[in-house]
């Protein structure tokens, strides 16, 4: 049986009424195995993916009116202040104009999410469609958001540790990436290696990963911060 990428990518072709026994026997097989291997791609992923995409969409345009907002009220000579600063530590105003804001080439961060969290809707969209993507379609949205998790990692550590401040729109940003990421991961280790032990400790039980991740994440934030979240 293969486990790579490409196995399975079309459903088994059904044959004739009067094929022999061990063609039927076969196809039933390849049903079976074709069918557990793509459970992942059920009704919650695909209308995830939709909505994921499209709270990241909001949440990165958010923070790019956000830094332009803050440069206008700069440049006509006031004291920039932002609806999504709410207190010393929770505040955009904190976080959008420090280095770790611009990683790529001085391109502000939130303009990957506005160029990316759309790809990740229209994704969504074509699997409530019915459409059956390609292996290189997951190939490529597991690069995403292996990428994304690498980042919003990254990000995490520098606003709670360096910067001392955490950013609300960026923290939506967390809040759907962080169930994209194990998601789209599972699918894809259920479909390329469904019968590895290792595989289905994550696919078997997607929800638990997904639940420790913020409870980690969760506990730093308030470790770190306290009581100073409400000040």
């Amino acid at each position: 049986m293969q486990n790579h990428a490409d196995s399975h990518v079309d459903p088994p072709v059904e044959p004739d009424a009067d094929a022999d026994e061990e063609t039927w026997r076969a196809y039933l097989l390849a049903t079976d195995d074709y069918e557990r291997r793509h459970a992942g791609e059920g009704r919650v992923l695909r209308w995830w993916l939709l909505v994921a995409g499209l709270v990241g969409l909001y949440a990165a345009a958010s923070l790019v009116l956000d830094k332009l907002s803050y440069f206008e009220q700069l440049a006509a000579g006031h004291n920039p202040t932002l609806s999504c600063n709410l207190n010393p530590i929770v505040g955009c105003g904190h976080v959008i104009n420090t280095p770790q804001a611009s990683i790529f080439w001085n391109l502000p961060n939130p303009v990957i999410g506005v160029a990316a969290w759309p790809v990740v809707a229209a994704l969504g969209v074509l699997l409530i469609s019915d459409v059956r993507l390609r292996a290189w379609h997951w190939i490529a949205l597991e690069v995403g958001v292996v990428g994304g998790i690498v980042m919003v990692s990254w990000l995490q550590f520098q606003t709670i540790f360096h910067i001392n401040a955490l950013c609300p729109w960026c923290m939506v940003t967390w809040a759907v990436m962080i169930p994209t990421f194990w998601a789209v991961t599972a699918r894809n280790l259920r479909s390329w290696a469904y019968d590895n032990a290792v595989a289905k400790l994550v696919y078997e039980v997607t929800p638990v990963w997904i639940v420790l991740h913020f409870l980690v994440l969760i506990g730093i934030i308030y470790a770190h911060f306290g009581s100073r979240l409400w000040a």
